[in-house]
């Protein structure tokens, strides 16, 4: 679905991971994303971040069709990673991803063993191991680690090397930071950081507005294909991150 596809971003490239120090981490949060296709909302993905422990996070993504999208796209899916917080963001543990309600239900389940660094990839009960390298992240959790990377980031830095575990194979994404534009939402209007994102692998490109107010959570995403508009999401609410990072209607 297009919310877990167009935040699938991932830690930075050629870092080393720290287990005993921890970033300040965000407070935990909810979020509510419409999808809209064609000008019309077809589906909503509602996320859900938590910091369970001092040096560990939940975070959840539920996806599915809204009204007479329904009658078309009769799928939920549901993904959920789990893991250690660390100086560098988020490694997770465990991933887990659901579809069902449709005719191509599906399940799996990746297990990072950072030791051998390497992914145990469990699909309908027959798993299989992938190589991945240090700065590997799933992609569900991928929103979230950017807000701690364009947090923690040099005012000289303008691009991103990002990698994740995806469908079976590791996938390198490139991201550049652009300027700042101001976007309205129906949770408000908010200035946001405009990323832009590359798939080495297609000409899919996905555009991200991320609110400074807001911890650099996306606020709006947008999924091109071919130089076309695909999908986009909007954020219609929010219960966490603050509550001043709305502007004035003439602002």
């Amino acid at each position: 679905m297009l919310l877990g596809l167009c935040l699938a971003l991932v830690l930075t490239g050629g870092r080393a991971l720290a287990d005993t120090e921890v970033f300040t981490a965000p407070g935990d949060f909810t979020a509510t994303y419409e999808l809209k296709r064609a000008g019309l909302t077809v589906g909503q993905a509602d996320l859900r971040y938590r910091r369970v422990t001092e040096d560990r996070y939940s975070y959840r993504l539920y996806t599915r069709a809204t009204g007479l999208a329904r009658l078309i796209y009769s799928s939920r899916v549901r993904e959920r990673s789990a893991g250690l917080i660390t100086e560098d963001g988020f490694r997770p543990d465990i991933y887990r991803y659901v579809r069902e309600g449709g005719d191509d239900d599906r399940e799996a389940e990746l297990r990072f063993d950072w030791d051998a660094l390497e992914v145990v990839n469990d699909i309908a009960e027959y798993p299989w191991r992938m190589d991945i390298t240090h700065d590997t992240i799933d992609r569900v959790i991928s929103p979230l680690q950017l807000m701690h990377d364009l947090h923690e980031r040099d005012a000289q830095t303008d691009t991103l090397v990002y990698r994740i575990a995806d469908g079976g194979r590791l996938k390198t994404y490139l991201l550049s930071i652009e300027e700042r534009e101001v976007i309205d939402t129906p949770a408000g209007r908010y200035e946001a950081l405009r990323i832009r994102r590359r798939d080495t692998d297609s000409d899919r490109e996905t555009v991200l507005w991320c609110a400074p107010a807001l911890e650099y959570l996306a606020v709006q995403v947008e999924q091109w294909e071919d130089g076309s508009r695909s999908a986009r999401l909007v954020l219609a609410g929010l219960d966490g991150l603050g509550t001043e990072p709305v502007l004035r209607a003439d602002d």
